[in-house]
């Protein structure tokens, strides 16, 4: 028996009737043609499957609803996904017991191979991103459909749980059949999962969770407000309530005709998502500036083609520099796109400009997958969808190539920098990455590298702003 499609994840089960109520049998995991669990000769491993159970059972809260990552494993959750345990950097014997923990717990929770006793498998991990779900294991990362994956685990279940059942019972075999029907959590449980620890406490007295976020109808949990407040944990929780509510008086708006169009002919235009991100966020900027008319040696203006698009803009003081911007797009609110006029980078001009880019990548490509609701720029959204607008923004403003063609020509970098300043109304930051990553930068003399150095600051989740 084969579960889920053939080019996406799939399941190669043969149960036996012995040992039924064990869940004896052969079974392979494989993603199109890339096998994940098999065993040497690339056939099904037979074994007792009632541990893959019992696992999907404990692990099914979280594969619905968790999307991040524990602390310190932000910049690496992939590696952290394939390898199924954390790396420890040269001469770390130990991780603080914090964060081992936390880690620990995350990978039993995504990791289906940590369920399987007394067999080693490899590494293979499931974890939530948006609308989307990462499959990960040695020689698989991909991002495929959530509800296709969740509906080709439920079938696995289904078919182990029946198998199981079917058996006379045992105490164990009688519990992991209890525990595989009841596997979906309450609300309450759910909004704890897809919020993080603790984070419930965001919620004013005398409220329901349900009602605050916004989710009694919303099985998806794709709540602007719920995605707000899991994507902006780091900031105080009367600065988060404040933004919620702002997020909250948002009209629905409704997207327009323009709109679901260009972003159809956006997704067609971008590369595949195994390219690396900045790679993607650069060849959809340059179709975007094409698209928009927006000539090689002119300034692009954001603001403008959002607003074409139907996205409202809405400035405020959000009271916190760490936010730059607040997009949000669902049947209740928006599309709009809130900046802070206190953002480190928003409150001035240039980095407004460059904000709204940022904005505008996620509207045309991350509404139905990574971001299906919000976005907050500026703390814990999605890794590749964060760093494939930021190489969007500075390549709309800023086409590499121009950058590259203006430095060349100029007997002073300070000057040439000045003028593409001037010429583009970009950042000085902007301007020295985009000369930096581009092709005259391998030309340049050590003094000037060194003074694009200079322009440039640790850039926090690979803004280039």
């Amino acid at each position: 028996m084969i579960l889920g499609r053939a080019d996406q994840l799939h399941f190669e089960i043969r149960l036996s009737e012995q040992g039924k109520h064990l869940g004896v049998g052969s079974l392979r995991a494989s993603f199109a043609k890339s096998h994940i669990w098999c065993d040497e000769a690339g056939r099904g491993i037979n074994w007792t499957w009632i541990d893959l159970l019992e696992q999907l059972a404990r692990s099914w809260p979280f594969l619905k609803h968790e999307e991040s990552a524990p602390p310190g494993a932000h910049d690496g959750t992939l590696a952290l996904l394939r390898k199924g345990h954390p790396v420890t950097p040269d001469f770390e014997f130990e991780y603080p017991t914090e964060v081992s923990r936390e880690t620990y717990t995350f990978l039993r929770r995504h990791n289906l191979a940590t369920g399987i006793e007394g067999l080693y498998l490899p590494s293979f991990s499931l974890l939530r991103e948006g609308r989307k779900m990462w499959v990960a294991s040695l020689n698989v990362t991909r991002l495929t459909d959530l509800d296709e994956t969740l509906q080709t685990l439920a079938e696995l279940g289904n078919a182990l749980c029946a198998s199981i059942a079917s058996a006379e019972s045992d105490d164990r075999s009688r519990l992991a059949v209890d525990a595989w029907r009841n596997r979906e959590p309450s609300m309450e449980a759910a909004l704890q999962i897809a919020l993080g620890p603790n984070q419930l406490t965001l919620v004013p007295p005398g409220r329901s969770a349900a009602s605050y976020f916004e989710v009694e109808k919303d099985g998806e949990y794709d709540s602007p407000l719920l995605l707000a407040a899991r994507m902006s944990a780091a900031v105080p929780v009367e600065h988060r309530r404040n933004i919620l509510e702002l997020v909250r008086a948002v009209p629905a708006l409704g997207l327009s005709p323009r709109l679901e169009a260009v972003s159809l002919e956006a997704h067609k235009a971008l590369p595949a998502y195994n390219e690396r991100p900045h790679k993607q966020g650069e060849l959809l900027a340059q179709w975007a500036r094409n698209k928009f008319n927006v000539l090689v040696h002119a300034k692009a203006d954001p603001e403008k083609i959002l607003k074409e698009l139907g996205v409202d803009i809405r400035s405020h003081h959000f009271g916190v520099d760490m936010i730059d911007a607040v997009g949000c797009w669902s049947k209740n609110h928006g599309p709009a796109v809130l900046v802070n006029l206190d953002g480190v980078h928003a409150q001035a001009m240039q980095g407004r400009r460059a904000t709204l880019a940022h904005e505008l990548a996620h509207v045309l490509v991350d509404r139905h997958g990574s971001l299906p609701a919000a976005e907050v720029l500026g703390d814990d959204a999605p890794r590749y969808p964060e760093q494939r607008a930021s190489a969007f923004a500075a390549e709309f403003l800023l086409p590499k190539s121009i950058a590259a063609d203006r430095v060349r020509n100029s007997t002073d970098l300070e000057d040439a920098i000045l003028k593409i300043r001037n010429a583009f109304d970009v950042s000085w930051e902007l301007a020295a990455w985009q000369v930096i990553n581009g092709p005259a930068f391998h030309t340049l003399g050590r003094g000037d590298r060194q003074l694009l150095r200079s322009w440039t600051r640790p850039v926090r989740d690979g803004l280039l702003f």
